[in-house]
């Protein structure tokens, strides 16, 4: 079953060498039937991974962990656009995902209903879809987990 969707392209933030802004809405779908959409114009940074973890992981926005990335980071910058698909009739999930600035609000689940442990286990979950092997999944999730409390707070904090 595909859960992915759209054309990820990026291109360099202004203010920040580190960060890039999506050209195009993205979007990986959850086991669970979430629609995480990370929509054009979200700044990703490739889930914040340290440069000293590059070597064992590779950069953090070249091949595949650009794929799984995108959506955390939308997640933790309190930006992304979340669609309960189980509620969607008579429309496809691709449908839902063209065309998400036009469904109801009743399908849509706010930002303040998750926590930081649901934007790492949809991490998680898209290295798995897309094949990560298990050692450098646990690696990602024990940093993210480690490290990432800080990101979380300081978003979280700009988002209130």
């Amino acid at each position: 079953m595909k859960r992915l969707y759209g054309l990820y392209e990026i291109a360099p933030h202004i203010d920040d060498p580190n960060t890039y802004d999506l050209k195009r809405d993205y979007a990986f779908l959850r086991q669970d039937g979430l629609l995480i959409i990370s929509a054009k114009g979200t700044h990703v940074n490739g889930a914040s991974i340290p440069l000293v973890f590059w070597p064992f992981l590779g950069s953090p926005l070249s091949g595949t962990n650009k794929l799984w990335s995108c959506c955390h980071d939308s997640l933790y910058a309190k930006t992304a656009i979340v669609i309960d698909t189980n509620t969607l009739k008579h429309i496809t999930i691709q449908e839902a995902f063209d065309n998400w600035r036009d469904i109801p609000s009743e399908h849509f689940i706010h930002q303040t209903s998750f926590r930081r442990k649901f934007a790492d286990q949809t991490l998680l979950e898209a290295m798995r879809y897309l094949g990560v092997n298990l050692i450098k999944r646990r690696l990602v999730y024990r940093a993210v987990r480690i490290f990432g409390r800080a990101h979380w707070t300081q978003r979280t904090e700009r988002a209130d």
